[in-house]
């Protein structure tokens, strides 16, 4: 049975600049485990998006979104209390973002267990979430308790930190918090300045072994350079072909995304241990997710920008 990858968070309008016409902004639906969750369901995944929208035209415009690439919105609820989202994202001649956040309040911050249907713990699955649902003391309360209840029932976790410093009331990610996730992650996407920072001045390399301890399988982006995967005290770099970038905004999530999909194929063969430690099936599972973050940064845009299966399978 395929395993599902249920990506709880975030879902936002993202207004992109328009790079011919700097003052125009375009909308897109996004949000980075929304975009996970598309990813997923583009490349022919069983994906499900969790958490709230708005009750407002933009909440909307991502369920109908969300819908349309397939991805299951049953755990998804709506409400009046707050309107839903939005980031402002300026793009730099290399296609690289910088974002303004019109978030708290928001409609995603009031999410909580209560709002799960009764029978979204049926199957075992996969759990996908960053640390924007961790800024707010509420829902990250609703974000531990999604995790611990996964891992109860022998659900897999995965983790991207997806620092967004700007969320944060102190204007810096919450080292305890971030940490204190990490640690009960199976799955871990970093990337290298996110390691960096998560270290607070201890070497990088102490830190990766301290995540080590917890997670199966852990892996560092660094934009253009090479994926680094660590595994069983074992790492492995793979190399990003050079290509012509329009938009970075959901290269990331597309990476993320497609990584999860061939886990979730994956572990109806192999459990996440032998899987990780096999070398070859680690590095055609890494070449082929840089190969859909490379497919999602021609483009621009979030969900429209993520590749299709047909897209995927022609570049690899």
């Amino acid at each position: 049975m395929t395993i599902p990858v249920c990506c709880f968070g975030e879902v936002l309008i993202d207004f992109l600049q328009d790079p011919q016409q700097p003052a125009n902004f375009r909308r897109f639906a996004g949000g980075a485990p929304a975009n996970v969750a598309v990813a997923v369901a583009k490349l022919g995944g069983k994906s499900q998006f969790v958490g709230m929208l708005g009750a407002d035209m933009f909440g909307d415009f991502l369920q109908t979104e969300l819908e349309h690439y397939g991805v299951d919105c049953s755990a998804t609820a709506r409400t009046s209390a707050a309107k839903t989202a939005l980031a402002f994202v300026a793009l730099n001649s290399e296609g690289d973002r910088s974002f303004s956040f019109y978030r708290p309040p928001a409609a995603d911050l009031l999410y909580t267990m209560a709002h799960l249907p009764a029978d979204f713990w049926r199957n075992r699955g996969i759990l996908h979430l960053c640390s924007n649902s961790l800024t707010d003391a509420a829902i990250a309360e609703t974000s531990f308790a999604m995790v611990a209840e996964a891992k109860a029932r022998g659900w897999l976790i995965s983790v991207d930190a997806n620092l967004r410093h700007n969320l944060w009331s102190e204007g810096r990610a919450d080292l305890g918090l971030v940490h204190r996730l990490l640690k009960m992650a199976d799955l871990i996407k970093l990337s290298d300045d996110e390691l960096t920072y998560l270290a607070a001045g201890q070497s990088e390399l102490a830190l990766l072994q301290q995540l080590q301890q917890h997670a199966t399988w852990i892996v560092v982006t660094a934009g253009s350079k090479a994926v680094t995967s660590y595994v069983a005290g074992q790492q492995l770099s793979v190399p990003v072909s050079p290509v012509k970038v329009v938009d970075t905004t959901a290269a990331g999530d597309a990476f993320v995304g497609a990584w999860l999909y061939q886990i979730s194929q994956l572990l109806t063969q192999y459990e996440l241990s032998a899987l990780a430690q096999n070398l070859s099936l680690q590095q055609q599972v890494l070449n082929k997710s840089i190969s859909a973050g490379s497919l999602t940064c021609q483009h621009f845009g979030s969900f429209t920008a993520l590749p299709t299966r047909f897209e995927w399978e022609a570049a690899n």
